[in-house]
């Protein structure tokens, strides 16, 4: 009898594992390639700015042609850009937004600690009663906080980060005067 389980269990492991290789290959359902080819493109950080779940169904909704190429504000205009030349579409210059981050406005913080609940990238810090901050190289600029701050002290601005730096005639980079 135990030779026989010994036996039987392997078996029956490999005609199931066999019948599962030959519906994955024989029923496989084809994907749309400019989804696909999208979906590779996007940062997938799924934070939800697009209005979207997640990056693959962003990336979906782009192909079928039912968001725009600047619909993922963590990727800016550069990510717009490879976007609309997969979809072979030409962008409009005021459609065009950067990325954002939040920041919290220090005299309407009280500390309730909202957002850092909210937060789901652990990008706010601070404690309950205490002042928060933003960190922003952890802020995909989802505006989850923004929403849930009752006093209205946490806006979304461009991230300087990402964001041209134009500097003024006549002055240098760095904001010294040019001597020339």
């Amino acid at each position: 009898m135990t030779l026989l389980a010994v036996v039987a269990i392997p078996l029956f492991a490999a005609v199931i594992g066999y019948a599962l290789g030959y519906a994955a290959i024989h029923f496989k359902v084809e994907g749309d390639p400019l989804a696909e080819a999208i979906n590779d493109l996007l940062p997938h950080g799924h934070c939800g700015q697009c209005g979207y779940p997640g990056c693959a169904q962003a990336a979906k909704a782009m192909a079928r042609g039912e968001a725009a190429p600047t619909v993922c504000p963590p990727g800016g205009t550069v990510l717009a850009q490879k976007i609309a030349a997969v979809l072979g579409v030409s962008l409009n210059a005021d459609d065009q937004q950067g990325p954002v981050v939040a920041a919290i406005d220090m005299s309407s913080c009280d500390g309730c600690g909202r957002c850092i609940k909210q937060c789901t990238y652990d990008a706010i810090v601070g404690a309950t009663r205490q002042l928060h901050g933003v960190i922003a190289d952890a802020c995909t600029g989802c505006g989850a906080c923004v929403k849930v701050c009752p006093h209205g002290g946490v806006n979304l601005y461009a991230d300087p980060a990402l964001t041209l730096q134009v500097s003024k005639p006549g002055t240098s980079p760095a904001g010294e005067w040019n001597h020339a």
